[in-house]
């Protein structure tokens, strides 16, 4: 079997595990614990760790200026799911989210992008959704999901075809739409189906909207890797965006039960 296909395959079954492990924590842990593991880089980290395997940094620098530009589409996603999830149903919630991802991402595959044009469509996007969501952060789901037969299934063969599209497009189209691909929402879109189905698109919409915060420091983890991988290498610069996405979402817990404590006591 060609060697380039059986790496494929290795690289598909390896982001599914996680991706699917990780999705099967969420179910369990509530709207905003559940949005902090949504928001690690468990689909795009992985994709990137592939990259990087084949490609040098020039080529990663470029995935990642794109992938932040990206970053902002996502959140356009997940504020347009949580504001429409509660009163449409979840064809029309995700269809909507999807198109508007899908629309971002188009204008920003056409504009000449840099540093300042990523960091700042990030900082309007993030900074109007969170104001945006604020209210839906505060409606905690009713009831607890109950996973069918076909949801863990459906959601390793998402995955797996995202990995695949990955690392092919990178081989194949260059940079930009490896940039593209991999932070494609799957995780979230797995997610929503599952969510929305299970307990409801109130629920499903607190879920979203607590994931914008997260999404926050994977941008500025894309960001630190876009520009230190020319610097010190793909590795280092992948290890450190990791380290950022996870100090990120570990001082948002933090800060999470720190007011959850002050109410408690008050």
């Amino acid at each position: 079997m060609d060697p380039f296909l059986l790496a494929l395959a290795a690289k598909m079954m390896v982001t599914v595990v996680i991706v699917v492990l990780a999705s099967v924590l969420v179910e369990k842990t509530g709207p905003f614990i559940g949005a902090m593991i949504a928001t690690l880089p468990i689909s795009a980290g992985p994709s990137y760790v592939f990259l990087a395997w084949d490609h040098g940094p020039d080529f990663i620098a470029s995935s990642a200026l794109m992938t932040l530009h990206v970053n902002a589409a996502t959140g356009l996603f997940a504020a347009t799911y949580a504001l429409l999830a509660q009163r449409l149903n979840l064809a029309g919630s995700l269809s909507a989210a999807l198109f508007a991802w899908a629309g971002a991402v188009f204008v920003f595959a056409r504009i000449e992008r840099d540093l300042f044009s990523g960091i700042l469509v990030n900082v309007v996007v993030y900074t109007t959704a969170i104001l945006l969501t604020r209210a839906m952060r505060r409606s905690p789901p009713v009831r607890s999901p109950r996973r069918r037969w076909w949801e863990v299934p459906a959601r390793a063969a998402g995955v797996m075809t995202l990995v695949a599209v990955v690392v092919l497009a990178g081989n194949a189209l260059g940079p930009t739409a490896a940039g593209i691909a991999a932070p494609f929402p799957i995780v979230m879109s797995s997610l929503v189906v599952i969510l929305h189905s299970s307990i409801g698109g109130r629920a499903a919409s607190s879920t979203l909207a607590h994931t914008l915060p997260g999404m926050v420091g994977f941008g500025i983890a894309v960001l630190v890797l876009q520009t230190s991988v020319l610097a010190v290498g793909n590795a280092v610069a992948l290890s450190a965006a990791l380290a950022i996405c996870l100090a990120w979402n570990g001082a948002l817990v933090a800060i999470s039960a720190r007011r959850a404590r002050r109410a408690a006591a008050a």
